[in-house]
């Protein structure tokens, strides 16, 4: 997609990641590709494009940031953005929102501040599709939250890319929330040298194709709760990968998923420790629960170790209900729709125990509250 008003650069870009695309696999290792299903789903080209304003993409409280960043829109930009020679499309998904988003923006906070207000992005779309492309860059010994909220109509398709560079000593609390009717796909590629707590919930009611890349630098810290409430004929397509690129590096990957009716879930959870990551930890855990026999998960856990000097663990299960759990829980004279719902819910739940910001908690307990009105007994 060229736009002739765009600076060079943006133009040129474009064309790259548009050939990337050609080139590039569906997905960035061989031993997904048999995993894929429902690939024509994953495109745009069958819609119309919708223009989003970038001052409707963002919410923050203006006094409180007041000073604290900048925003520049990125069809605006003069010269190409260094942070995005940081990153490499992993597949051909990314490369394609890269070459045909119809919004972005290079947010920057600067240096040492601290921030407790969180900073929103709210993407919607209404109808056709909604493609955004968001550049965050963090200052060294800085902390600060941010909440990505996605929705769109059924007949909707949201594009999603965001490039997160976090500085030395910096804390980014960062939790994204889809719950699109339509089609979704979201691409989160993240470098960090300090520390991210990463909160994410899938609620979709069609089709989520989400991607998380994580490159660790020496002494950075990642901790990600991850969690997926499908019904209906809901499919999610879900891919996690840290690397520890460097040493003295630290992780925690934990993904829960709750399935009704004939909802499918794929996960594709991946650690990978580089021989130079010596004196690291890495922790993966991918559990599901099924409510009904016709709702299918997949998990696919992979650890990639190449050097002995680190600690790295993996758990994975997928298991029904409960009934000695749910005979008990009905015991106590709870009717057996609610049994089931307080169940699920906990255990849904559980896996964001160690979120602490109020806010996230209120909407993470917002959204599994309303969704759990649509699960069956």
């Amino acid at each position: 997609m060229k736009i002739e008003s765009e600076p060079n650069w943006l133009l040129k870009y474009r064309e790259e990641e548009e050939k990337a695309a050609n080139e590039l696999k569906l997905e960035d290792r061989n031993i997904f590709l048999k995993y894929i299903e429902k690939e024509n789903e994953f495109y745009f080209s069958d819609l119309k494009e919708k223009n989003e304003e970038i001052n409707e993409l963002f919410g923050y409280d203006e006094e409180t940031f007041k000073d604290k960043f900048n925003i520049k829109n990125i069809k605006e930009v003069e010269e190409k953005p260094e942070e995005l020679d940081k990153f490499k499309d992993k597949d051909r998904i990314e490369a394609l929102i890269n070459s045909h988003f119809n919004a972005g923006a290079i947010i920057t906070f600067k240096d040492n501040i601290n921030l407790s207000e969180p900073f929103k992005i709210k993407q919607f779309a209404k109808s056709g599709r909604e493609i955004t492309k968001i550049i965050l860059i963090v200052g060294r010994n800085s902390k600060l939250y941010i909440q990505d909220e996605i929705d769109s109509d059924k007949d909707a398709y949201s594009g999603q890319n965001i490039y997160l560079v976090i500085g030395e000593d910096s804390e980014v609390n960062f939790m994204l929330l889809d719950k699109s009717k339509g089609r979704s796909v979201t691409n989160v590629n993240l470098l960090t040298k300090g520390k991210i707590n990463f909160v994410s919930l899938f609620t979709n009611n069609q089709i989520n194709r989400n991607r998380l890349w994580i490159k660790m630098l020496e002494h950075s810290e990642v901790n990600i709760q991850q969690g997926i409430i499908g019904n209906g004929q809901s499919y999610f397509d879900i891919e996690s990968e840290i690397i520890h690129f460097e040493k003295n590096t630290s992780s925690n990957l934990s993904y829960k998923a709750l399935l009704d009716n004939s909802a499918k879930a794929v996960y594709k959870g991946v650690i990978r420790q580089e021989k130079r990551a010596v004196n690291s930890y890495a922790y993966l855990s991918e559990h599901s629960l099924i409510l009904n026999k016709d709702a299918k998960s997949i998990s696919v856990p992979s650890l990639e170790i190449e050097t002995n000097e680190l600690k790295a663990y993996h758990s994975a299960s997928s298991q029904p209900l409960d009934k000695e759990m749910l005979f008990y829980a009905m015991s106590r004279g709870l009717d057996k729709e609610l049994a089931v719902k307080m169940i699920a819910s906990g255990f849904i739940e559980s896996v964001f125990k160690k979120t602490e910001k109020k806010e996230f908690i209120d909407s993470l307990n917002n959204l599994i509250e309303n969704k759990m009105d649509y699960l069956k007994s």
